[in-house]
Formats: structure tokens, sequence, C-alpha cells
């Protein structure tokens, strides 16, 4: 075995420059496919792991018009999954046993009750349990209780990042800040909670790969009855604001809100959505609703592939890394059966002395497991700067091009095994011929 070993390490110092090629060109095709399969692995991950497979978006089309069951409108565009308030409140209550949670996430300027420090983030409006719903990460104090919300009791919670700058603790429970026109008691700090893709709110049809998360989790009611201007995607009958201000929203006349429900198994599925159904049938009924009943239950997962949070173009581009790589291959395996042939005469002289067809055989597979290996170092530093070119792009997903070392092991392993598959072919036709006629030709 180290005889076999040693013949194929010092087989690869043999024709210095067919394996410098060999190697650089398997380095190439890898590279492409690593830098593309990083992106991809990146953009594809669960944004709520342990959350989102029990979280569904549930909607009903309460539009204005004479026709339904399509999920476009007469233009061809996708229709945005919005409720009204009173929608969501009767299907809360029709569905009591379900945790349901209606939202809507806009920008939200908070301040101290003195005015002195002022703070505009990305907060969420909640109509229901949304913190334990979305596994929110809390570190001091509560969430709020339904009654609190009930009864729009002016409560929050904020992230910790937000309670440093805003009241200079980590832990601001206890203290109180000024949304709209209220001064609000802050009964929870969350940890960051920055889910990407952004999944809870989509309804503009945005890949949810910016902003830095969400810093303020208030309930919507009491933020309403403070007066908060929600500046946020929204639908009013007959494609206006109703005469509304352009950063208001008429809560009873609009559609503003996104309606979640936590399902926990096939039968609480298959039962809400015969509940959704039932609710826009009845509403029909009752003439709120001019379309005929129509509703549909999206899983998250089926929610983000609908609104293309991964770009059609990564995917496209990892079919080209792939075919760029196999013609890699294809090269490379040339390369090295030129190689092992052009050593003929060398395995002919082995074969004479006694050496079987496996032992020549093993020699041209360390040599070719050690082309990948190289292959597969000198794809790091070409990996690295493809990383770096994705992320000079302006797509909104760029800044998440990093590498991944995990990830590149699996790869290097691939790497490996790709050397050995490669050069498969050319060391079983070297251990074939005739080590008579290899002989004759010395």
């Amino acid at each position: 075995m180290n005889y076999t070993l040693e013949t194929g390490l010092r087989g690869c110092l043999r024709h210095p420059r067919t394996m410098a090629l060999a190697v650089l060109t398997l380095a190439l095709g890898l590279a492409s496919v690593m830098t593309m399969l990083t992106l991809l692995s990146v953009l594809s991950v669960d944004p709520l792991p342990g959350v989102s497979h029990r979280l569904h978006l549930a909607w009903v089309d309460g539009r204005p018009g004479d026709k339904s069951g399509s999920d476009a409108d007469a233009t061809g565009k996708p229709v945005l999954p919005l409720w009204k308030l009173e929608d969501v409140n009767a299907m809360r209550q029709a569905r009591a046993d379900i945790r349901q949670v209606a939202l809507v996430s806009a920008p939200l300027s908070v301040s101290t009750v003195d005015g002195d420090s002022t703070h505009t983030g990305s907060a969420v409006l909640a109509i229901g349990p949304m913190l334990p719903v979305f596994g929110v990460p809390l570190r001091h104090g509560r969430f709020w209780t339904p009654e609190e919300e009930q009864s729009r009791t002016p409560v929050v919670v904020i992230s910790r990042a937000l309670s440093e700058r805003l009241l200079g603790r980590a832990d601001g429970t206890g203290a109180e800040i000024r949304i709209g026109r209220h001064a609000f008691r802050v009964i929870g700090i969350s940890e960051r909670w920055a889910p990407r893709p952004r999944p809870h709110f989509l309804p503009s049809y945005n890949a949810g790969w910016q902003g830095d998360g969400d810093e303020v989790f208030v309930p919507a009611l009491a933020a309403l009855e403070s007066g908060v201007e929600v500046t946020s995607t929204r639908e009013c009958e007959g494609g206006g604001f109703d005469g509304f201000r352009f950063d208001q929203v008429n809560v009873g006349g609009c559609r503003w809100l996104v309606l979640w429900a936590e399902l926990k198994d096939a039968a609480q599925r298959e039962s809400y959505a015969r509940s959704l159904q039932a609710f826009a049938a009845q509403r029909h009924a009752d003439g709120a609703f001019e379309r005929p009943a129509h509703s549909w239950l999206r899983p998250m997962a089926d929610w983000l592939r609908f609104n293309r949070v991964v770009p059609d173009s990564v995917r496209l581009n990892l079919w080209l890394a792939v075919g760029l790589l196999a013609l890699c291959l294809v090269n490379v395996a040339g390369l090295l059966a030129a190689r092992f042939l052009r050593r003929a005469g060398e395995h002919g002289v082995r074969r004479v002395l006694g050496a079987p067809r496996r032992a020549i055989i093993a020699a041209c597979l360390v040599e070719s497991a050690l082309a990948g290996l190289l292959g597969g170092l000198i794809a790091l530093p070409l990996t690295l700067a493809g990383l770096w070119l994705m992320r000079q792009q302006g797509d909104d997903y760029a800044p998440l091009a990093r590498f991944s070392p995990v990830l590149f092991a699996t790869l290097l392993g691939l790497a490996l095994l790709t050397g050995l598959l490669v050069g498969l072919l050319p060391a079983l036709r070297a251990a074939r011929q005739e080590p008579a006629l290899q002989v004759k030709t010395l």
C-alpha cells in the first residue's frame, strides 16, 4: 500500500504542466459551483427554524368586483393577501381555538417621554400573540396579554439594541417611551430578531432581504389609538386612499393586515382551511364580499417560493456553473488519460515484474485524487473572490454572500471524490493495456 501511494505521488511530479493544467481546470469548475451553492444555501435557509413549519398565511377574497378564483387581478399582478380589520376580528372569533396573528410591518418613530432622543425603526403592529407565535426571543420582561390588547393598554416590547440606544440600558422594562400621542410602558426586551428572508410581511412582493430587523412590537389597536400613521402597503376600495392622507390608513375601509395561523398538524390545516372557505362563503352571502367565496391557505415555505425569495437568476447561474464544472471534468479526464497513457511503458514494466492490474489502477487513482484535492484547495481563493464579486452587486441579497466553512469542507470532500471518479476511467484504460506490447515500445 505504501509503495502504491508513493508511486502515485511520484507520478504527480512528472509532466508538471499537464498536472497544473488539470488542477487549475478542476479548480475553476469547482469554484464556480461553490460560489453559487454557497449563495443558494444562504438564500434557501429557513428564516424561522423550528417555527416556520407551523405558520400558514390565510386569505379570503374580500376585494370589490365580479371576478374571483384567481391569485391575480385584471392586470395580471398577484393579489395582495390583505384583510380588513373587521374581517380579521371576525375570523379570529370564528376559530378562537387556533392561535391567529394579524399584523402589519412599517417604519415607526419612537422617542423618550421628554423627547430628548428619537429613533425611527421597523415596527410590527400586531393583533394576537405575535411574539410567541413567531418565536421572537424575549430577554427581559414578558409579552402583552389578551386583556391588555383588548383594552388597548399602551404597552410595547422593544429590542435590546433600541433599549440601549433610547433608554441607555439593556433592560428597559418598566420605562416609558412615546409612540404617537401616548406614552407606552416597556414590558419586554427582545433579542435581535431579523429573519432572512423576512417572511411575516411581504405584501409588496419584494424578496424580504432588506432591513436590519424589527425593533418595536406593539399591539396594533393601542398604536392606532395613539395616532400612529401606518405607512405600509394597503388596498382601499376603488384603488385610492378614499380621501385619507397618504400616510394614514382608513382602518375600516382599507385592507392592510395579513393574517397568519399557527397550525400544528394536517388535521388542523384541513379544519382551518374549511373554516376559511366557510367564512368567505358566509361573508359573501351576507353581502360583505362582492366576489364569490374564494380563499387559500399557504404554508410559509410555499409563501416564500411564491414571492421568489430565491431569485430565478441564482438558480440559473447555478445550472450554468454545473455545466461549466461538467465541461471542466471532461477536460480533466482527457488530461489524466493523456498522462497515464504517456507512461504506458512504465506500467508495462511493472506488470511484467508482477504488479497486478489493481496496483496500476490504485497508483493512477492516487494521482487523480491528489489532483482533485489540489483543485479543491485552489478553488478556495477563487470562491472567496467569486463571493466578493457577488457582494459588489446591487441586489438586496448580495451582502449575504458570505463564505461557509462547513459547506466548503463538504465541497472539498466532493472535490476529492470528483478526482477519483474522473480518474477512474483513464486508470482502467491504462491498466487494460497488454504489458508485452507496452514493453516492446521501450
